[in-house]
């Protein structure tokens, strides 16, 4: 299941696909100083996230409705992922995502591969 902006998806998260990574981001600040030595302003920290997302065989239409919110034209989306032991939520940008049609059963058309990044809109973590 995918949690988007508070409405619980019946899609699943195709195993390996679940990546997280961080990107600690610096100041206009930042730069080399007279002694030569590197000063980071930094901001934060942020994770980012990607998935590839596929239909529940049960519930179709969820996976088109989760195509519909994820591709909304919205600043940002709020969205709950694991993290370490638990989970994270926070607010996170979607710029573009890419799907397959993978075929017609029953009248039924099947999708597969969503693939979907997100980028956090602001630092989860700030320097202390």
């Amino acid at each position: 299941m995918v949690i988007l902006d508070g409405v619980t998806y019946r899609v699943r998260v195709r195993m390996p696909t679940l990546t997280r990574s961080f990107r600690i981001e610096e100041g206009e600040r930042s730069g080399v100083v007279k002694s030569g030595d590197y000063f980071r302003d930094i901001t934060g920290t942020y994770y980012d996230y990607a998935m590839e997302v596929e239909p529940d065989p049960a519930h179709p239409a969820e996976y088109d409705a989760f195509y519909e919110a994820i591709s909304a034209p919205t600043e940002s989306h709020t969205i709950t992922v694991p993290y370490g032991q638990g989970a994270m939520t926070y607010e996170a940008m979607v710029s573009s995502g890419a799907d397959n049609q993978r075929d017609k059963v029953g009248g039924v058309t099947r999708w597969t591969g969503l693939s979907v990044t997100f980028k956090a809109r602001k630092p989860q973590r700030r320097p202390t």
